[in-house]
């Protein structure tokens, strides 16, 4: 069966350079296709597979794909699963400006002259806050139209850059999925607050393997990464709040107040005082 071929302007605006389609189902998404322009789909719940260039790939929840021009590609039922699909296309001219202002440290080409289209899964946390940047961009009036536009670059630039860069890659190539959602995980402040146990928890992993694990791929221990996101946290509140250090000190994690001193001073070569006074915020009266 040959492939349908979708044009630019049967779909997208010139405008806003932005085509943003939500499928709840595979009802609308099975017939096989291929466009003149370039989509990311985000696999936003559930599993499915698809049929790419010829090659058969099983996409679970997750999944983020960058689609280029000419691919070839449909959906099929993964047993008896069904699928959310967020998709976001532009068109050529954006991406190729892109990849201009990137310039050649990006390496573009690994990207467009790869025989299946550059994939990665993320996870469940960058997965929602990817969900929600894109649908920022329905909450933008349709009225606004360079300002669509100036969103869809931002994000698409973030997107790139934070996914699809080859220092990315080599980054995240060794390092195990349940490893890497464990660490992303531990970013929500009831966790890092909670502590070693919360990520042992997340990890589904041996307190043993998760600290040998986590300093092979990170160079730091797990004590390390979350002390640093505590003292990162208790810097914000430090800077824009007038609460009490030792206040700050337990809403952070830090039970022991001298304990968080000696941390603090160590990160900042400040005491936490001092650092409030060189880097307070001016907070607006009530």
């Amino acid at each position: 069966m040959s492939p349908i071929k979708i044009y630019t302007e049967e779909i997208l605006d010139p405008q806003t350079e932005i085509h943003y389609a939500f499928h709840k189902s595979l009802k609308d998404i099975t017939v096989k296709h291929t466009h003149d322009f370039y989509e990311i789909f985000l696999i936003a719940k559930g599993k499915v597979k698809h049929i790419i260039n010829d090659n058969e790939q099983i996409l679970d929840e997750g999944t983020m794909i960058f689609m280029r021009p000419n691919d070839i590609h449909y959906y099929q039922r993964h047993e008896k699963d069904d699928v959310e699909l967020i998709n976001l296309a532009f068109p050529k001219k954006t991406i190729t400006e892109l990849f201009d202002y990137l310039g050649e440290g990006f390496e573009a080409e690994r990207l467009l002259e790869s025989k299946l289209p550059p994939s990665t899964i993320l996870s469940s946390t960058e997965k929602t806050i990817l969900k929600e940047r894109f649908e920022k961009l329905q909450l933008i009036p349709l009225s606004k139209k360079s300002e669509i536009r100036t969103a869809l670059r931002i994000l698409l630039a973030e997107i790139m850059t934070n996914y699809f860069s080859k220092s990315f890659w080599i980054q995240r190539s060794s390092i195990p999925r349940w490893l890497e959602e464990t660490r992303s995980e531990m970013q929500q402040k009831e966790k890092f607050v909670n502590g070693f146990e919360s990520m042992v928890e997340i990890s589904h992993r041996s307190k043993e393997h998760l600290c040998r694990e986590f300093k092979k791929h990170y160079a730091q221990t797990p004590t390390e990464y979350i002390n640093d996101l505590r003292l990162n946290y208790s810097a914000n509140l430090l800077m824009t709040t007038d609460e009490s250090i030792p206040y700050i000190s337990l809403e952070s994690g830090f039970e022991n107040l001298s304990h968080y001193y000696h941390l603090f001073k160590k990160k900042y070569n400040l005491s936490p005082g001092d650092f409030r006074k060189q880097h307070r915020k001016n907070v607006i009266p009530a």
